[in-house]
């Protein structure tokens, strides 16, 4: 594993032991035998990219952010539109971290398969973790589109290894990356050298760092950074304070274009980067109706019998346990909709780092009406037992949980949180309430529990809704026009 990385350490610091415990056994002597013919050729292109300027007197001494901003800047700069094969089918490198059981993995898996069966392009994904266990949950569904799925670094030929010690301009750029960084961004980057894509399409936040700098790096003509919710700064737990100065760096280079699934998404991202929101072009998430088929009655009944609901009005909650999905809101809605409702009962399907605190909530408050169901695999099933699906979330892209409940018929209570305000039709499909108001949540749930008539209306709407907005065919199509839009085969400036 690491081949690329670890030629590049070994490059970089040739007097130090290279640890290649984790390159194959073959391809070892190789790495270090390249990188020290390229030293002299990748050292004396370094010294040119770092050469100082004249000063009159030394600057002020610059903040971390502000090293890695200028140096992401410089490295934007410097980049170059590489020649790239012409093709016929334009080759397309979809990049994120893994294909575990994500939104993202998810629409990334059905853009690059259902593009790849159209024939108007070849599409592949390169994940920088082994699509593996958890983190291969879509493989088999790429791979059944006939997408070709590698991980970054994993392996590499001996003529691989021979293209990516030949770009000496490569080298001297990623030197001066952190160190915590340039392992990702040269794994990345020798994939990048050895395929050639005419497109590098990153998914979320980290990826979008790693991918982007590597892209432009090796001079792949076309760079799509696509994000999937508001900016990261929202996020407390996964924030992370990099993320700005390296976004405002890729951002100087006009061959960089950006992706939101949400209006809300991509006006925060512009604010919060600094940059003309006509930089991003927002596509709704899709969904693909043959996973997300209704069970039939008897798995219905069966369904309710296991989770001894067989009579109740059930209030479903699906969404993970972090502070973003608000679940303290939630829990407090439920438990006025269980006081104005006796027949309700709310199950939550989902789990996360908060989970502890909510179950000893739940137990201080000895109410065996709301319960937690864990992470489940039968979602669907789930939404058809559902009354109502209640949605607290304070952050949200598009929810693909929200097109999914909708396709199958049920109504949404949400919040008017980020690309929500999208995602559900007020009063047709469901309502939306204020983020954080548990009241208006609860009342808007036990208004549809307690009209039979207003909740067939919502149910047959959110079926409208969801087939005209989340259509899979129209998610793919507007990311082909992307592509198209691209002028692939053009110069890029």
């Amino acid at each position: 594993m690491r081949c690329y990385s670890t030629f590049l350490d070994a490059l970089l610091a040739p007097p130090a032991p290279v640890v290649l415990a984790d390159v194959p056994a073959p391809t070892a002597p190789l790495l270090v035998r390249a990188a020290r013919k390229s030293h002299a050729l990748g050292a004396r292109a370094l010294m040119k990219l770092q050469a100082p300027t004249a000063q009159v007197e030394p600057p002020a001494p610059l903040t971390p952010a502000q090293i890695l901003a200028s140096t992401i800047t410089k490295i934007a700069k410097a980049s170059t539109h590489a020649d790239t094969p012409h093709r016929a089918q334009p080759r397309i490198m979809h990049v994120i971290g893994s294909l575990a059981a994500g939104g993202a993995e998810r629409q990334l898996v059905y853009v690059a398969r259902e593009s790849q069966r159209r024939g108007s392009v070849e599409a592949r994904i390169l994940t920088t973790h082994a699509a593996e266990g958890a983190n291969g949950h879509y493989l088999s569904l790429a791979r059944e589109g006939g997408v070709t799925v590698e991980t970054a670094g994993a392996t590499a030929s001996a003529a691989s290894i021979k293209l990516f010690a030949a770009e000496h301009h490569v080298h001297a750029l990623l030197a001066a990356l952190p160190l915590a960084y340039r392992a990702w961004v040269a794994d990345l980057a020798g994939e990048f050298v050895r395929l050639r894509p005419n497109v590098v399409h990153a998914w979320l936040d980290h990826t979008n760092m790693w991918a982007g700098i590597a892209a432009l790096a090796t001079g792949v003509p076309h760079i799509i950074l696509s994000t999937r919710n508001v900016n990261p700064s929202h996020f407390p737990t996964i924030d992370y304070p990099d993320f700005l100065p390296w976004y405002r760096g890729l951002a100087t280079n006009p061959r960089v274009q950006f992706v939101a699934n949400s209006r809300v998404g991509a006006l925060d991202y512009a604010a919060w980067i600094g940059i003309d929101p006509a930089r991003f072009t927002v596509i709704v998430n899709g969904f693909d109706p043959r996973a997300c088929i209704a069970p039939t009655a008897a798995e219905v009944a069966a369904l309710r019998s296991t989770l001894d609901v067989e009579t109740q009005r059930v209030v479903l909650g699906v969404f993970r346990l972090a502070d973003e999905k608000q679940p303290f809101v939630f829990l407090d809605a439920a438990a006025q909709i269980l006081a104005r409702v006796p027949r309700a009962v709310v199950l939550i399907a989902g789990d996360g780092p908060m989970r502890p605190e909510i179950e000893a909530l739940l137990a201080a408050r000895g109410d065996n009406r709301i319960r937690l169901l864990g992470r489940r695999e039968d979602v669907s099933a789930l939404l058809s037992i559902a009354s109502v699906v209640l949605h607290a979330s304070r952050q949200e892209g598009t929810s693909n949980t929200l097109m999914e409940t909708q396709a199958l018929g049920c109504p949404v209570v949400a919040t008017r949180a980020g690309g929500t305000v999208d995602a559900v039709e007020h009063g047709g499909s469901g309502y939306l309430c204020d983020v954080g108001d548990a009241d208006a949540l609860a009342s808007r749930v036990c208004e549809i529990l307690g009209d039979d008539a207003l909740r067939e209306r919502m149910s047959t709407r959110a079926k409208a809704f969801a087939a005209g907005t989340f259509d899979l065919g129209r998610m793919v199509d507007a990311t082909l026009a992307l592509y198209t839009n691209l002028h692939i085969g053009e110069r890029a400036s």
